[in-house]
């Protein structure tokens, strides 16, 4: 075994080895310095979100009602919802409304956003115009549809009638052949600015040189926007739609304040249905059960999601 002299005659002339740094007894790991950091997070974490969580998937195994314990009932309750004809309409309801929500806002949220990237006179005054539905919050947006979409007194139905488009009052939210249709609109323009502002921002990080170089070999505006343009969003695309598939399967506020679920309970998607059956008719077992199955939905567009963010970030 070499001696410290003999590898310090190794050493060149004049040069001096840096000091050996010596470990601090009185240092905490780094690991236990993270843990104290972490440590107001993770217990709001349990508290808020763990719990409430591992207390809905235990009662979704019992049939407690309100103000009665349940007892241990095993897999009874998802038993019960797969043949459960308005368990199965909320589940297509809710892959349906989905699908058909965030495929419009991302088609018309990108066309906003390549225009909104347009010089143009008052673009700041546009933007912000574009952006208020997503400053108003949910409560007010429904009760704001509620109002337009009203057969009676609602701005809607007054301007299909004084247009003579139809003689008779339109029911917007009282026909089930329409009514998931308008609950569709409502939630198209409360959650477009979304994506116009993502995509926006995404547009805006394109160095410009990639365009003109695309311009200079030829290219016209439509086939730089697939061949530039869209390359360099996807990452941007896919976080934006995956956020919005989350937040729209799992919408509560707009279907229960234009429907409630009706008419005849035709209207009901997944959270809206186990509110019914967990709190108007207090089956909190059955109700609880309903939110379980979607677990393994939002688990995997959450695995999706992060995998796609870190691997972005890399």
């Amino acid at each position: 075994m070499q001696t410290a002299a003999a590898e310090a005659a190794r050493l060149p002339k004049g040069f001096t080895a840096p000091p050996v740094p010596r470990r601090n007894p009185t240092r905490r790991p780094d690991w236990l310095v993270a843990y104290l950091f972490l440590a107001p997070a993770a217990a709001i974490f349990a508290a808020f979100i763990a719990y409430p969580l591992a207390d809905g998937v235990m009662t979704s195994f019992t049939d407690q009602v309100v103000g009665r314990d349940g007892s241990f009932i095993g897999f009874a309750n998802f038993a019960k919802l797969l043949s459960d004809p308005h368990f199965q309409r909320a589940a297509v309801n809710s892959l349906l409304l989905t699908t058909g929500v965030v495929a419009v806002k991302l088609v018309i949220g990108l066309a906003c956003a390549v225009l909104l990237a347009q010089k143009m006179p008052a673009r700041g005054l546009v933007r912000a115009l574009v952006f208020l539905p997503w400053a108003v919050p949910g409560l007010i947006a429904g009760l704001s549809w509620k109002w337009i979409f009203d057969e009676q007194a609602g701005v809607l139905s007054y301007l299909v009638l004084a247009l003579g488009i139809t003689d008779q009052p339109v029911y917007w939210l009282s026909d089930p052949r329409i009514a998931m249709l308008s609950i569709g609109v409502a939630m198209v323009w409360h959650g477009l600015p979304f994506f116009t502002m993502m995509f926006l921002a995404a547009l805006t990080a394109i160095p410009g040189d990639l365009n003109e170089a695309a311009a200079i070999d030829g290219a016209g505006p439509i086939r730089r926007f697939f061949a530039v343009t869209l390359p360099q969003m996807k990452e941007v695309i896919f976080v934006t739609v995956m956020l919005s598939a989350i937040w729209t399967f799992n919408s509560f506020h707009m279907v229960f304040i234009l429907t409630g679920g009706g008419p005849a309970m035709r209207t009901h998607i997944l959270p809206t249905l186990a509110y019914d059956y967990g709190i108007t008719q207090s089956q909190l077992g059955l109700g609880a059960a309903v939110l379980v199955s979607v677990i393994p939905v939002f688990f995997i567009l959450i695995v999706l999601l992060t995998r796609r963010m870190l691997a972005s970030n890399k």
